[in-house]
């Protein structure tokens, strides 16, 4: 409807029918002018129309929210009904049409804007107002229902505080963890206990050992071993029980300090038949022992060079002596077979190679300076010594009765031995030697005449050599009597004519270099028609070969 049709408005009463369309809680506060003021104040008439539908209440729709929010400025903008217009769109020139009974907001003059200004600032309208309405409304946020507080049952339990203090209720799914608490300390005690018996065992253990290892410097103290029965404890000496148990616990782990000075007499006082009948173990452990000590007192009488020399080749790391470098054992465990070769060889040979009473071949090679001095006492003492072989040594001449005892001697090598010049021992001649070289060293006393009259040798020795000896006399005609000898070697010996007209039958090997005192004598005899000889050698010593024809074989 346009204004000049508009009846005249009824009476307007501000408080009862204006409704506030601000989203704030507080209301604006308006002051009434006295009907004085009124008069004075030039009245305009409402620009609120009755027909005016009455503004849309916000949406809580979420979708219908969302399309208001992405609404574009060319859509139709709601003013406030206070403001005076509402602005449905453009027309086709771009000027706005106003709704009925109002007015443009173009015309407006310069006090509708300024009253317009006022009441957005107061009431935060405007575009503002428009975009706050156009924003999602925020949602609370979702807090979760609380749990029944039971507060009688609290008073009940608080009512009975002291029967709880007094019997605790134990939850029931609590029990299973606690079992597990109580097995589990069963558990950590049993292997405490278990912990402590075998810490037990090993001190007992220890206790046992120290108790078998006694320093020898206490006589008085008695050892009881578990190895030995009540009959041989009868055969070994108190001294005897504690020597062994010193090699048998001590000695594996440090040779060296085993005291073969003072156990070596005392085990081989003990009577071995009588012991191996009644205790074998023992038995066997004794013979360890000795055969041990008989080889460390070689070690022990070397020089540091020696020493070094005997380390590197096992000697002395433990007692498994039958693995050390140069020794062999028989099925016995005795040491069967003794070879020392410089550097490896002692100073001279310790009375403790005699304990070795099983050794049945012994060869010593020197450096001309080592061993020296002597044979030991000892020495006697090797009645199973069947070869003896001296090289490059500064020991002395044998004594006269050494071979008395060596009963079972067959080889017999003594080669640049300069201490031992002189004549043979004279029990050498009742042995049954079947090899003899003398090599290298000067024999006196014409060797082949008593070699040659020795009955026992006529009918044993095999091998005769006497290379390089300076005998400076003939071959004896009583050689013949050596049926036995199969090579006869004299090279380099100063031998001296006449040469003897037969020579032993039975003779393979002949060798006679380089004796320039042969010179201009005559080779013959059986040597040239002998059917067993396959080798003559005499070169270098000028001989006459048979009777100008030659002499066999010999050349």
């Amino acid at each position: 409807m346009s204004p000049s049709s508009t009846p005249s408005p009824s009476p307007y009463n501000f408080r009862t029918s204006w409704k506030p369309t601000s989203r704030f809680r507080e209301h604006l506060s308006i002051s009434v002018p006295t009907p004085s003021q009124l008069t004075e104040i030039p009245l305009e008439k409402s620009h609120f129309s009755p027909d005016s539908p009455p503004p849309h209440p916000p949406q809580t729709d979420s979708s219908s929210t969302m399309r208001n929010t992405f609404r574009t400025r060319s859509s139709d903008q709601e003013r406030d009904l206070e403001a005076g217009t509402r602005t449905r769109g453009m027309n086709g020139n771009g000027h706005g049409v106003t709704s009925p009974g109002g007015r443009s907001t173009w015309g407006m003059g310069f006090r509708d804007r300024f009253t317009k200004f006022f009441f957005e600032l107061r009431t935060n309208g405007g575009s503002r107002g428009e975009q706050e309405q156009d924003l999602i409304p925020i949602q609370p946020a979702y807090m979760a229902e609380w749990p029944p507080l039971n507060v009688e049952d609290k008073a009940k339990l608080a009512s009975s505080s002291h029967q709880y203090l007094r019997h605790p209720v134990v939850c029931p799914c609590h029990n299973k963890g606690k079992e597990e608490l109580r097995r589990e300390k069963r558990r950590k005690w049993c292997l405490i206990l278990i912990l402590i018996i075998f810490i037990l065992l090993l001190l007992s253990n220890l206790i046992f050992l120290n108790v078998r290892v006694v320093d020898l410097s206490s006589p008085h103290l008695t050892i009881p071993t578990t190895t030995t029965t009540s009959s041989s404890s009868t055969l070994l000496s108190a001294s005897a029980q504690q020597c062994l148990s010193q090699y048998t616990l001590n000695a594996p782990s440090s040779p060296s300090t085993y005291p073969c000075s003072t156990c070596l007499p005392v085990l081989q006082s003990v009577p071995y038949a009588q012991l191996e009948s009644t205790d074998s173990g023992d038995a066997q452990q004794v013979v360890n022992a000795i055969q041990f000590c008989g080889l460390k007192g070689i070690f022990d009488n070397s020089g540091s060079n020696a020493q070094t020399s005997f380390k590197q080749s096992g000697w002395l790391n433990d007692t498994r002596f039958c693995a050390w470098t140069g020794v062999s054992c028989d099925g016995t465990g005795k040491v069967s077979a003794l070879q020392l070769t410089f550097p490896g060889v002692p100073n001279s040979l310790p009375n403790e190679l005699g304990a070795l009473t099983g050794l049945q071949n012994l060869q010593v090679i020197g450096n001309n300076a080592l061993p020296g001095g002597s044979l030991p006492t000892s020495f006697t003492n090797l009645t199973s010594l069947s070869t003896l072989h001296l090289e490059s040594t500064s020991l002395t001449a044998l004594p006269e009765n050494l071979f008395s005892s060596l009963n079972n001697i067959k080889t017999l090598a003594l080669i640049d031995n300069a201490g031992m010049g002189g004549p043979l021992p004279s029990s050498l001649l009742s042995t049954s030697l079947t090899s003899l070289a003398i090599n290298g060293q000067q024999v006196t006393n014409d060797p082949l005449t008593s070699i040659s009259g020795s009955a026992s040798l006529q009918s044993s020795l095999s091998i005769l050599d006497l290379s390089s000896t300076s005998l400076s006399t003939p071959i004896p005609s009583t050689i013949t009597a050596l049926h036995t000898l199969s090579e006869l070697h004299l090279d380099s010996a100063n031998i001296l004519p006449p040469l003897p007209a037969n020579f032993p039958p039975n003779m393979q090997l002949l060798s006679m270099q380089n004796d320039t005192g042969l010179k201009g004598a005559t080779l013959s005899g059986s040597v040239c028609t002998s059917t067993a000889l396959k080798s003559c050698k005499v070169t270098g010593s000028q001989l006459t070969l048979g009777s100008g024809s030659g002499c066999g074989v010999c050349q």
